[in-house]
């Protein structure tokens, strides 16, 4: 930020570290430098695009708050809107201004949708779109991939599961994934076509590509791994037929 906007450096630096004191995040996938790259990220679309980078960047550190709620209840989704009042109290004490916060809230509840899900997409906010496609375009790449198999290692899903048959259709956040790599195509494979801000468009088309590239290699070497067996007198194992479709 530049030598014009400290206040707006001052009360972001008293939220994060607000954050920084109290958020206990789900796995390392949901941890401080995730929150940190999509305030970056959030930072940089609405320089770009226009909108409220303190109302971005407010949001963006506290949009996974319910990640640790989730943890706490044992439920596999808590909805970001159910963490209003603990969002609404950090965002007090952080001395962000109350004309905010309804936005930055705003922002907060619009992360986690997506037009194939059960959460979908509607009208909102620019700020709304900037926290949501740099959440998103976290969510692909290398980044992107180094996060699925960390939350997966930190919930028990598995890398694959060949018993599993990929249905597609809408993507329900609540259910546990068969596999990380069903997490794929339910879910992040479908991402970059979701992103609303030209800025996150183009900053996806590499980040899509990379994380394309990776599951059809990891496809390739799972049928060449597998090619030798057979299925007949594997009936019982679980990773019989039929791995995901090649498209």
């Amino acid at each position: 930020m530049t030598a014009q906007s400290k206040p707006l450096q001052d009360q972001v630096l008293r939220l994060v570290n607000l954050v920084r004191e109290s958020f206990v995040p789900d796995s390392p996938t949901h941890d401080i430098s995730h929150l940190a790259r999509v305030a970056s990220l959030a930072s940089q679309i609405c320089s770009d695009e226009g909108g409220n980078q303190l109302v971005a960047i407010s949001a963006s550190w506290l949009h996974d708050l319910h990640r640790e709620a989730q943890g706490e209840g044992g439920d596999f989704f808590v909805s970001p809107e159910q963490l209003d009042e603990r969002a609404q109290d950090i965002l007090k004490c952080a001395g962000i201004p109350d004309d905010t916060h309804l936005r930055i809230l705003e922002a907060i509840h619009y992360t986690d949708r997506f037009s194939f899900s059960d959460r979908s997409l509607y009208d909102t906010t620019i700020e709304a779109k900037a926290v949501r496609d740099a959440d998103c375009l976290d969510a692909i790449g290398a980044i992107g991939i180094a996060r699925a198999f960390s939350f997966g290692g930190a919930h028990n899903i598995p890398i694959w599961d060949g018993a599993a048959l990929a249905e597609g259709g809408i993507y329900q956040q609540s259910e546990r994934p068969a596999s990380t790599i069903h997490h794929f195509y339910d879910k992040l494979l479908r991402v970059a076509s979701q992103l609303e801000t030209p800025t996150a468009v183009k900053l996806a088309t590499s980040r899509h590509a990379y994380l394309r590239g990776f599951i059809d290699q990891f496809m390739e070497e799972l049928h060449e791994d597998m090619n030798s067996v057979s299925w007949a007198d594997w009936t019982d194992w679980a990773g019989r037929p039929d791995p995901m479709p090649r498209t």
